[in-house]
């Protein structure tokens, strides 16, 4: 009997396409005359809570700036704000972020190439934002290197200012800070938009002289620092990076994105395949594995433990006005951990007798504690994310849209595996629902998330199938091929298991089902209970084993596994062996 899935019964509902807005004629010119100042401070009070990675406002001088002389603040500057916020606000007055999209697009093509200011760089950023958000990686890549230029610009002129009146720094103290501000966001920026691309960082935190912020309370009181950490303070054998708090929330979270997104990279390269390399090479990925988790534990370490979550709950920095700030250093932290443990987990697509291997070799980890450190960093990006909600500060940005959409995979793949998740299938699928929920409400708020959202839609059916299927791959009738990569930060790009990987996922599906096991137990000669792997009494592994390890290897599939659901799962996956 052929199981055909291809019913569009079958599918699931899509939240409505987001809808292109459209400028309004009457406020073409200058969409922010008619707007009162009490609606742009309303504006300042929602990015600084939604948007606390580009924390470069000095919200003291601004608002009083925007109280006593409105005119006086740049319209390009406010337009990009409203860009992001006006989604946010409820305000009958706001027109369509669109809006003031193309208002501030217009003016900086213009106005870019003339003399830099402030204003025109962290508009820049600004708008860099909205365009990631809105779907376009490409306008956002453009914008974020124009901005980062024209701050550099900026920062070169105050040195030289500073180097020639260093009597008149006091005087300019908050301005230089927002210049260094503005400098680290395009930096945090600069790192999301290349989060697992091949492009080069346009900015290296090790080689960069540029002081990193100093804390919140220096900032928005005007005080000069008792002393200014550089980036080659960030790291534990300098006293001046020790417990570090929350109020130095931006330093911490920029010099996370750095670590993350090196990770990320390593593990996409790893997924493509690279050249074998000798243990001892500095190259070899076994080495660049443990540089970057040292890398990452040395982060974790600097900081105060009022700012690791689980240890610290998310309400008690909503009480103080850090909930998000919160959020996205945690979330940075547990997709550095999930990342990292699944390309440990995973290593380019080996067999699992070679993957074993190779774990117990790496850091003295085995399979069962990545498959651990996985789930609890899938159920903590979903946790902390709920305590923001039900608090009244959630937190709807496409990067916390990217981990919930990497976290619900993890969830999928907990009700493939239940004996390995924390609280079984019950909280594996609770966990997926609150996950998917998550993405069709951030798809209404950032056009980017309606993509995310159908292809877990269209990945959670894909497991299920698969689950429900089980039988057929403990017979030993297949194997599933599903590969994949992340290249950009919503943008997902598949490709296929490397071409040795799949000669010999070929030669394993035209051998005979008696010779399969045979042929692995000779190779390796090993165990007799599980053929083709090398004995691990501490790692039980269930007889559906081989497909676990298969179906973690999301959330990217190879391009033709939604076939399936229009032309039959037999069809798509012939080596599943659910045909007549």
């Amino acid at each position: 009997m052929r199981l055909s899935v291809s019913c569009d019964g079958c599918r699931p509902p899509l939240p409505p396409e987001p809808q292109p807005d459209r400028p309004s004629p009457w406020c073409a010119e200058n969409p922010i005359e008619a707007l009162p100042s009490s609606t742009i401070i309303a504006a300042c009070e929602t990015y600084r809570k939604k948007f606390p990675v580009a924390n470069f406002l000095h919200y003291p001088s601004l608002i009083a700036e925007l109280s006593s002389n409105p005119a006086s603040v740049d319209p390009v500057f406010v337009a990009a704000l409203l860009s992001l916020c006006a989604r946010f606000m409820t305000d009958e007055r706001l027109e369509a972020a669109e809006t003031y999209a193309e208002y501030a697009r217009t003016q900086l093509a213009r106005r870019a190439f003339e003399a830099p200011s402030l204003y025109l760089a962290q508009s820049l950023v600004m708008i860099t934002f909205y365009e990631w958000g809105s779907g376009r990686p490409y306008k956002a890549w453009m914008y974020s290197g124009m901005a980062t230029y024209m701050i550099q610009s900026l920062l070169k002129t105050a040195d030289d200012s500073m180097e020639n009146n260093p009597q008149d720094f006091h005087a300019s103290q908050t301005q230089y800070e927002q210049l260094v501000r503005t400098y680290w966001c395009c930096f945090a920026q600069d790192c999301e938009l290349s989060s697992g691309a091949r492009q080069h960082f346009a900015l290296s935190f090790r080689q960069i002289s540029v002081p990193l912020p100093t804390s919140d309370r220096d900032f928005n009181f005007g005080r000069l620092s008792s002393h200014r950490l550089m980036p080659s303070d960030m790291s534990k054998d300098s006293p001046l990076s020790r417990n570090l708090t929350i109020d130095y929330g931006l330093t911490i979270v920029t010099r996370g994105f750095d670590i993350f997104v090196r990770i990320l990279r390593f593990a996409n390269e790893s997924r493509r395949g690279r050249t074998l390399t000798f243990p001892q090479d500095p190259s070899s990925p076994r080495v660049v594995w443990q540089r970057l988790k040292e890398e990452l534990d040395e982060w974790r370490f600097l900081q105060d433990v009022t700012v690791r979550y689980p240890a610290t709950t998310a309400q008690a920095h909503v009480a103080l006005g850090y909930g998000e700030l919160f959020a996205y250093i945690n979330l940075v932290y547990f997709m550095s951990i999930l990342f990292l443990f699944r390309d440990q987990f995973l290593s380019s697509l080996k067999p699992h007798f070679d993957l074993l291997h190779d774990l117990q070799g790496l850091s003295n980890v085995d399979e069962s504690q990545a498959i651990r450190h996985l789930f609890e960093a899938a159920q903590n990006i979903g946790g902390i994310l709920s305590a923001l909600e039900v608090s009244g500060a959630p937190v709807i940005t496409p990067y916390s849209g990217f981990s919930v959409f990497v976290a619900a995979h993890i969830n999928m793949y907990g009700t493939v595996s239940p004996q390995r998740y924390p609280g079984g299938i019950e909280r594996a699928e609770e966990e997926k629902k609150a996950n998917l929920s998550y993405l069709e409400r951030l798809s209404k708020y950032w056009p980017v998330g309606h993509n995310w959202w159908r292809t877990v839609q269209e990945a959670n059916r894909f497991y299920e199938i698969a689950r429900n299927n089980q039988t057929h791959v403990r017979d030993g009738a297949g194997h599933l091929t599903i590969a994949g990569t992340l290249d950009e930060y919503g943008d997902i790009r598949s490709v296929r298991p490397r071409q040795e990987v799949s000669q010999q996922v070929l030669q394993r599906e035209n051998m005979p089902v008696a010779m399969r096991g045979r042929n692995n137990h000779q190779a390796v000669g090993s165990d007799s209970r599980h053929p083709g792997t090398a004995p691990m009494d501490a790692v039980p592994l269930s007889e559906s084993h081989e497909l676990e390890v298969e179906m973690l290897q999301w959330p990217f599939i190879d391009e033709s596994w939604s076939l399936g659901f229009d032309t039959g799962f037999d069809t798509a996956w012939p080596s599943l062996g659910v045909g007549p």
